[in-house]
């Protein structure tokens, strides 16, 4: 479920493609904190959420320029903010069940090898962010029992995949704040509106963040429904497969649309609509033109 959160390098500037890269080297580099292992699993996902939350927040930006093994030649910026540390750490954890998965669906043994290498810094993740590490923990594990029992109703792991979005999100947990600050009266009847404390910006990254996996899980089991029948691999579309989803699909990015723009981001606003309304959809759309091409 890696790799669908890009942008269009079509419709972005120079300027706009050049922050996008130093944002992506500056991942890279906090990465490269844990170990060379650790940086091979640099994705554009979490380069998203870096940037998401960079901006939400407008967090104070630590700007360098380097020369790395990766690239020698030539120098090349980058920054970095509280949310690159952020989005390193989720970075992680994802890869390392990620490799688990295709170790446990594929016997790949390039896949377990690279998940015994990233087990090494889980200690240190879980250490620094408990709720985060145990949260997605238990959303893969709920998404392993779904397989294992070919859950076939595609609603169950898709708000699974949702949920954990919207933890991963709401990075400094203001939704499950605003829960806890009380918003039911004395006698638990529900507070009205104009007493209710204003929502904070985790609330709505939560739900956007929700909407967001359940659209991304979907994706993922379009684009691979045939090569799964093919492969005899679980997918919850098989017993829906002559299904158009793109209705369904175009429904959920919509909801995930209108949550980002109640936060009213300003800080590199072009690019992160730019991956919400057209980068999520490159792979999806490429993918479709090639198999109408091979029709031809």
């Amino acid at each position: 479920m890696f790799g669908y959160i890009l942008i269009n390098p079509k419709s972005l500037s120079q300027a706009e493609k050049a922050r996008y890269r130093e944002a992506y080297c500056g991942l890279c580099r906090r990465l490269k904190r844990y170990g060379a292992e650790a940086r091979a699993t640099l994705s554009y996902d979490m380069k998203f959420v870096a940037l998401l939350l960079n901006s939400i927040y407008e967090l104070d930006e630590e700007h360098g320029v380097e020369r790395c093994a990766l690239r020698p030649v030539p120098v090349h910026k980058y920054f970095i903010s509280e949310a690159t540390d952020y989005a390193a750490d989720v970075n992680i954890l994802l890869s390392y069940y990620k490799a688990l998965d295709d170790w446990n669906d594929e016997h790949d043994k390039t896949a377990f090898a690279r998940s015994e290498k990233l087990k090494a810094y889980l200690p240190v993740i879980g250490q620094k962010r408990p709720e985060l590490t145990g949260h997605i923990a238990g959303c893969i594990e709920r998404l392993t029992e779904m397989e294992r029992h070919n859950m076939l109703n595609p609603d169950y792991p898709a708000n699974c995949f949702g949920e954990m979005m919207g933890e991963i999100l709401d990075w400094r947990g203001e939704a499950a704040e605003r829960r806890s600050d009380g918003q039911t009266g004395e006698n638990g009847d529900q507070a009205a509106a104009e007493t209710q404390p204003e929502e904070r910006p985790g609330a709505a990254l939560r739900r956007m963040g929700e909407a967001l996996g359940r659209f991304v899980y979907l994706l993922d089991a379009c684009n691979d429904l045939r090569d799964d029948i093919r492969k005899e691999r679980y997918n919850p579309l098989i017993a829906q497969m002559d299904m158009d989803f793109e209705p369904l699909l175009t429904m959920l990015i919509g909801e995930c649309t209108r949550e980002f723009e109640k936060i009213g981001a300003v800080r590199d606003i072009h690019l992160l609509r730019n991956v919400l309304y057209s980068g999520v959809w490159m792979r999806y759309h490429g993918k479709r033109a090639r198999k109408a091409a091979t029709y031809d």
